[in-house]
């Protein structure tokens, strides 16, 4: 009868910690969203960095999308169209993401500051749930554990990457299943979560399944008294081993239907690319790292290149130190956890191996993502410490080996981290020492942790441990995880939640104008240059994605998915593209409107806002097939489109280049620098000099340059001293220039600021004849593909007269595996219309748009697409669920019901 009480005495105790677990995270960031003013809280929102320049977007797209009926696997609104699988399996998939769907657009800012705070309380619970499982035990000073991990330095770091936190929900039911699996042979539940956790995320899931397979190791061995042969423990351990493996492949097979389709989308990006230099074995930073175990240690300021933000809390470290210091826990127990702590130490120090933790590629910006498996590993170590008693275990000289381990730790790393910081940056300038010197903590936050440290020592070790103290030990790990936070979004600048309302509605009423709101999806594509949605952002805000946002079919993109081929694509016509995950609708042309079917452009800063484009000819229309023979190349963007021009059979002189006049250079001045927005890095390296070019226009149309040797600062360009640099700061890139329309014979003037004045003899200025080219474009037109009623975005049908020089019909979607086509109801193989070439970062051909051959006379043409690999994914997936059912039942059910029938009755 008392065994009875005490198990409902436990049960009662447990869920009081297990709400706990849950409400203490949950108050501490109600309170830093509110002090930051943060919606709901106050006017500001987390329109910064990813959050606003993707997750806002990409999560409202799909909202949007879905609400209305649009929702499609492939979109024109990334890019000049992609599949969508790869992007919602890295930024979507999570079940927290169902609360968008509960506010209107204008309010999913607030959705997002919800679904943080809600995943942050969820990591505690589920460390709470491990906690409590694992060890058998419960009790108030679980919370000091679970909260230590639902705030600690990942979680600081990058709480805005918020597809990341769902790893950390599901790692502690990970580590639980594991320990189900080595102690009872039950492979569910690690089977299960590890299931959920890829299929949350991928990515941070490829992690999770690394660490499995070292947790798992450790856990084989954990309680052997003695060293043990290898093969020794292989034959104690084998069903747990062979439980593991079936449990790791059927968790793999069951999120085939995910993994196949998105891993061949991702090796259409440009991330694919192989970078020697991250696969040497050369450490990633010193011993200025300890310096991270304090708090404060890391802000946004330097979030693009930093130290492993490690910090847990002073009290976890402390009890990390303990346990190795402790009599209670025998010395082989501690050499095993130590080779644990070292092996992921060494994931995060070494370069290689860091790079096959980040599924080799070398994170650009946001360093050490996997820094929260060996904080894990760490709490759950200073929870055994806290198991044994330390008050009452420990003698005095222990206590202050402790005390003395702890603070000389936090010295050295802090003395390290004002000296050698400098000393990488000195010995090898490169942009990521620089950043990672000017993301070292300040030496004064030594003194602050010095006192918690001596703090959280006097509370440990006191010999009776009363509610009283586990409190005032909750209140001091709260202040220092909450202060922690708060100090770690220093340098971020939050958006305005009353400007992003005022400027969605106004930005979505000028959409609507041009039908970009309608329940039937487009397939003329918008150019929106500059959205007024940037005013509700403090930063530069870029508008890679505002076709997302606004649900239309546009030209640009930034997401992580953004398929290479197509950026390579538009990057050789002249388009703005600072790197593989991104692509402007900057740069600009007649030629590419056609190209790329733009029916409209708009600018909210001009009158009118709306311009309706004479250059449209359709989505598609007959072309000669030697178009299908053009190469398009790198950093010649102009030649390109007079090669495209010559293929579509315009007169000579279309594309009429200018008459250079003279070109004259000068020493620039301080006056020279007023419109460049960063000075620094404009006179970096050298002296500047202000170029001008006199020309002379030869065509009436818009006058466009290039500049092959990248000789130009944008930011500095003047037309007849008039200011003419571009929407996006384009410094350091190359991009097609508008100088805007001029007639023929009218004289330029064009002044920069440039590095090399001498390669402004290569740049290139030519005017587009617009009567030619307007004649151009209604022949197009006169052949153009008309749409069926029933076309949509992954299904597009209608009709397009073929001829004798016209015999190739031109899509303009990128010709990306998929797509599938018939003509008069036969099967056709779809060419390439175009090919484009890449030099940076490696020297590489792609196809370019669909090309369709046409017969003479009338053609019905039907595309089609359908995600590569989502089939037989979903096959092997719902073949492994199948079979993870059956051996399930058989080995956690069936079998031990066998047993217990199986024993004698009393």
């Amino acid at each position: 009868m008392k065994q009875h009480r005490d198990t409902l005495t436990a049960l009662r105790v447990s869920r009081w910690v297990y709400g706990g677990a849950f409400l203490i995270p949950f108050a501490i960031m109600v309170v830093v969203f509110w002090h930051l003013k943060i919606t709901p809280f106050g006017h500001r929102n987390l329109l910064f960095s990813d959050m606003g320049a993707q997750y806002v977007p990409i999560l409202e797209y799909l909202r949007t999308t879905i609400l209305h009926g649009q929702f499609h696997l492939f979109s024109l609104s990334l890019g000049t169209g992609s599949g969508l699988v790869p992007l919602l399996t890295y930024y979507v998939l999570s079940p927290f993401n169902l609360l968008i769907f509960l506010f209107p657009a204008a309010q999913i800012t607030t959705a997002l500051t919800w679904i943080i705070i809600l995943k942050i309380s969820t990591i505690g619970l589920t460390m709470a749930i491990f906690l409590r499982h694992a060890f058998l035990k419960t009790g108030w000073s679980l919370l000091l554990f679970s909260t230590a991990f639902s705030l600690c330095g990942f979680v600081t770091m990058y709480f805005y990457d918020m597809m990341w936190l769902d790893a950390l929900i599901w790692l502690p039911i990970v580590a639980l299943g594991l320990h189900r699996l080595v102690h009872h042979h039950h492979f569910g539940l690690y089977t299960v979560s590890l299931t959920i956790t890829i299929l949350s995320n991928y990515y941070m899931g490829y992690m999770t399944c690394l660490f499995s397979v070292l947790y798992f190791i450790y856990l084989t061995v954990e309680h052997q008294s003695t060293p043990t042969p290898f093969r020794t423990v292989w034959q104690m351990h084998w069903p747990a081993i062979r439980q593991f493996i079936i449990g790791s492949v059927l968790a793999g097979g069951m999120t085939m239907i995910v993994l196949i389709p998105t891993a061949l989308g991702m090796l259409l990006t440009g991330k694919s690319t192989v970078i020697t230099q991250n696969y040497a074995p050369s450490p990633l930073f010193g011993p200025e790292v300890l310096a991270q175990f304090g708090p404060a240690g890391s802000t946004y300021g330097g979030h693009l290149y930093h130290t492993p933000s490690v910090f847990m809390g002073t009290l976890m470290f402390l009890l990390l130190i303990v346990y190795f210091v402790s009599p209670r826990i025998l010395a082989v127990e501690k050499k095993r956890s130590m080779w644990l702590l070292i092996a992921m130490g060494l994931s995060l120090l070494i370069t290689i191996l860091n790079t096959a933790w980040h599924m080799f590629q070398q994170p650009a910006g946001f360093p050490f993502r996997n820094v929260y498996f060996f904080t894990f590993i760490a709490i759950v170590t200073a929870y055994r410490a806290w198991q044994t008693h330390p008050a009452q275990t420990m003698n005095d000289p222990q206590k202050v080996l402790a005390l003395v381990w702890g603070a000389g730790l936090l010295t050295i790393g802090f003395i390290s981290a004002r000296i050698l910081p400098k000393l990488y940056d000195k010995v090898e300038p490169t942009y990521n020492n620089s950043l990672y010197l000017h993301s070292q903590p300040a030496f004064h936050l030594l003194w602050l942790a010095l006192g918690l440290l001596l703090v959280n020592t006097m509370l440990l070790f006191v010999s009776e441990w009363r509610p009283v103290r586990i409190g005032l030990m909750g209140l001091v790990i709260s202040a220092e995880l909450g202060g922690s936070f708060l100090i770690g979004t220093h340098g971020i600048g939050f958006g305005s939640q009353t400007a992003f309302t005022k400027a969605y509605k106004a930005d979505t009423a000028l959409l609507k104008q041009v039908g970009a709101t309608k329940t039937k999806p487009n397939l003329h594509r918008i150019e929106y240059l500059h959205s007024t949605i940037g005013r509700a952002y403090q930063g530069a805000y870029n508008h890679y994605n505002d076709p997302l946002l606004f649900n239309y079919a546009g030209i640009s993109s930034y997401a992580s998915t953004l398929e290479e081929q197509a950026r390579v694509f538009q990057h050789d016509l002249g388009y703005f593209s600072p790197n593989v995950r991104r692509i402007s609708p900057q740069g600009y042309t007649h030629v590419t409107d056609t190209l790329l079917g733009i029916k409209y452009r708009l600018n909210s800063y001009k009158t009118p806002p709306i311009t309706a484009l004479t250059t449209y000819a359709g989505i598609g229309f007959a072309v000669p097939d030697r178009l299908a023979r053009v190469q398009l190349y790198d950093q010649d963007a102009l030649t390109n489109q007079q090669k495209i021009l010559t293929a579509l059979g315009v007169q000579p002189n279309t594309l009429a280049s200018a008459s250079i006049l003279n070109v004259s250079h000068r020493l620039a001045t301080s006056k020279d620098y007023t419109n460049v927005p960063d000075k620094t890095t404009a006179k970096i390296d050298g002296d500047r000099y202000l170029q001008t070019i006199t020309l002379r226009v030869n065509a009436t149309g818009l006058l466009h340059g290039y500049s092959p040797e990248n000789n130009v600062i944008y930011s500095s360009l003047r037309v007849n001293g008039k200011k003419a640099k571009p929407l996006t700061n384009a410094d350091g890139y190359r991009y097609v220039m508008n100088f805007g329309q001029h007639s023929k014979g009218t004289v330029l003037k064009i002044s920069y600021l440039t590095a090399n004045p001498d390669a402004g003899d290569h740049n290139q200025f030519a005017s587009l004849n617009q009567a030619a080219y307007r004649r151009l474009t209604k022949r197009l037109a006169q052949q153009r593909f008309k749409l069926g009623p029933t076309s949509g975005v992954s299904w597009i049908s209608g009709t397009v007269t073929g001829t004798a020089d016209r015999q190739l019909l031109y899509v303009a979607i990128p010709k990306t595996p998929g797509w599938t086509a018939k003509v008069n109801g036969q099967p056709v193989k779809i060419q390439s219309a175009m090919h484009a070439q890449s030099i940076i970062p490696v020297v590489k051909n792609y196809p370019g748009m669909i090309g369709i051959p046409l017969q003479k006379g009338e053609n019905k043409v039907t595309l089609s697409y359908q995600t590569p690999g989502l089939k037989i994914g979903a096959i092997i997936s719902l073949a492994c669920f199948a079979l993870f059912l059956v051996l399930w039942f058989m080995s956690e059910w069936l079998r031990p019901l066998e047993a217990r029938h199986a024993q004698p009755k009393d």
